[in-house]
C-alpha cells in the first residue's frame, strides 16, 4: 500500500484503513518507522515554534534526545504490551500489523500539531482555552484511532477492547518497572566490576 494513500485513509476512513492493512505484504515495517520519525519531527517543530507566552520551558531545557525517548518508549512498549495481551486473549492481529497500525494512529498528531501550535503566535493567554481545546482534540483523536485499531485488528467487542486496553497499559507499567530494575542492577554490576578492577590494580 502507498504510504501517502494510507495517511489519507487513516484520517478520512480509519475503519477501512485498519481493515485494509491486514494480510500479507500489505504493509511494510519502514512505513511505521517513517510515521513515528515524522511525528517526532512534528513534535520538535511544535515545541520550537510555540509562542513566547505559551512556552513552559526555556530553550536550553529542551532536549531532542529526551523528547525522542518520551515518544518512542511509550509507543514501542504499547506495541509490545498490546501484542502480548492480545495474543493471550486470542486476538487476531499480528505484531507487524500492531506496529504499523499503532504508528499510523499518530498521523493526526503528525499532521495537525504544527498548525495548532501556530495559533500560539497570534493568541493571547486569555485565549489559551482555544489552543488547549484543539490540542486535546488531536490527542483524543489519536487515542480513538488506537482503540479502533485494537477493535478491528483483533476483532474484539467494545467491552473486550476496553479491557484489553487497560491490561495493555498495566503491561506497559510492568515493562517499564522491569526495565528500570534491570538498568539499576546492570549499573550496580558495572560499578562493582570497575571498583574491583581498580582494587586489583592497586594491589598488583
Amino acid at each position: 500500500m502507498n504510504t501517502l494513500r494510507m495517511i489519507h485513509q487513516v484520517v478520512v476512513h480509519p475503519y477501512q484503513f485498519y481493515n485494509d492493512i491486514q494480510g500479507k505484504q500489505r504493509i511494510r515495517w519502514i512505513q511505521g518507522i517513517a510515521i513515528v520519525l515524522l511525528t517526532f519531527v512534528a513534535r520538535m517543530i511544535s515545541i520550537l515554534i510555540t509562542g513566547y507566552a505559551f512556552q513552559t520551558r526555556e530553550p536550553h531545557e529542551i532536549s531532542m534526545f529526551h523528547e525522542f525517548i518520551w515518544l518512542i518508549v511509550p509507543w514501542l512498549t504499547w506495541c509490545v504490551s498490546n501484542w502480548g495481551v492480545s495474543t493471550i486473549m486470542d486476538g487476531e492481529g499480528k505484531f507487524k500489523e500492531i506496529f504499523v497500525g499503532s504508528a499510523f494512529a499518530l498521523v493526526p498528531y503528525m499532521l495537525f500539531i504544527i498548525p495548532v501550535t501556530l495559533l500560539t503566535l497570534v493568541l493571547s493567554l486569555d485565549e489559551a482555552s482555544t489552543f488547549n481545546l484543539l490540542h486535546k482534540f488531536v490527542i483524543l483523536w489519536v487515542a480513538w484511532l488506537i482503540l479502533m485499531k485494537v477493535k478491528i485488528l483483533h476483532d474484539f467487542e467494545i467491552r473486550k477492547v476496553i479491557f484489553i486496553t487497560i491490561i495493555s497499559v498495566i503491561g506497559i507499567a510492568i515493562i517499564w518497572f522491569v526495565g528500570i530494575l534491570l538498568f539499576g542492577i546492570s549499573n550496580q554490576f558495572v560499578s562493582f566490576i570497575v571498583d574491583l578492577l581498580k582494587e586489583l590494580r592497586l594491589r598488583a
